[in-house]
């Protein structure tokens, strides 16, 4: 029997998310960072990092 374990992704203090952004399960979002409207997040943002479109 498989089991799928799904993690949900981890925000630091002080995160902005815009809207519609899309993030995938495990990443991590740093400290600070801002991620914006409709941006795809694939892998882990570092803090205070500015993020738009596919990552």
């Amino acid at each position: 029997m498989n089991i799928l374990a799904i993690t949900i992704p981890s925000y630091k203090k002080g995160v902005s998310i815009g809207a519609n952004a899309t993030i995938l399960p495990g990443i991590t979002i740093g400290e600070n960072a801002m991620i914006g409207a409709g941006a795809v997040i694939t892998k882990d943002v570092p803090g205070n990092e500015k993020v738009k479109g596919k990552w």
